[in-house]
């Protein structure tokens, strides 16, 4: 399992927020946006990501993965929204990363997804519907209505019930995961088990709680790029 020994962070929220006006700006291809721009036309480029993407998804299903769950603040998006981003969503289209675009891209165009692969994103923040329009700005297709969104929303709140809410007992992203695959095994009836699960997350206590749960898990480090996550996936899942 690749992890790094930084201390855990139980709240998750460690970063600081990006404004609209902030200053920070993404690397140079590190977003769709900046590929729209810095690599348009450079087909060799896009044929070596989605290559690389390809051979990730067919590394997942090659080892039995069955759920893809994806934190959103500093995995997906290269940034932390602190769960309180007051800007424009197309902003956000800027942080996401490049490999995470790719993946997801290659993902909603293989026959499994949804059907023997599934995605969603799980994240402490409470802004679904804001998650829910960068996906579908981002990717620009109706399949992105397949991927589940589990939020810190007031309802998915109270569904938790009170022992999440209670300091003494953190379960990272194990009641987001659970209800995904709850809705999962409802509405598309297929059954997941806990060892078919891989989180990716920038949190190492999320990472941890989730191997507690028999959960496969990487952590995700602002260095990642396709060769990290397809070699995690050849050598170490």
């Amino acid at each position: 399992m690749h992890r790094t020994n930084k201390k855990p962070d139980l709240t998750g929220t460690t970063s600081t927020p990006v404004s609209p006006t902030s200053s920070t700006s993404p690397t140079s291809i590190s977003s769709p946006i900046a590929i729209i721009k810095l690599k348009n036309g450079n087909s060799k480029y896009i044929s070596e990501q989605r290559s690389k993407a390809r051979d990730i998804v067919n590394g997942l299903l090659r080892k039995d993965i069955k759920l893809l769950a994806i934190d959103f603040d500093k995995t997906f998006l290269s940034i932390h929204t602190m769960g309180y981003w007051q800007g424009q969503v197309e902003k956000l289209l800027e942080y996401v990363r490049s490999s995470f675009y790719h993946l997801i891209q290659e993902l909603l165009e293989t026959p499994s997804y949804s059907q023997t692969l599934h995605v969603c994103i799980v994240s402490f923040s409470s802004q679904e519907h804001l998650i829910r329009k960068l996906l579908q700005l981002a990717f620009k297709t109706s399949k992105t209505d397949r991927i589940l969104i589990r939020c810190n929303t007031d309802e998915f709140m109270s569904c938790m019930g009170t022992d999440c809410q209670d300091g003494s007992s953190f379960l990272g992203k194990e009641y987001h995961i659970t209800s995904v695959i709850t809705e999962i095994a409802t509405k598309r009836n297929k059954t997941i088990q806990p060892h078919e699960v891989l989180l990716l997350d920038d949190d190492v206590a999320n990472i941890l709680t989730a191997e507690e749960f028999g959960h496969k898990a990487l952590e995700i480090r602002d260095e990642i790029n396709l060769d990290i996550l397809k070699d995690f996936v050849n050598n170490y899942l």
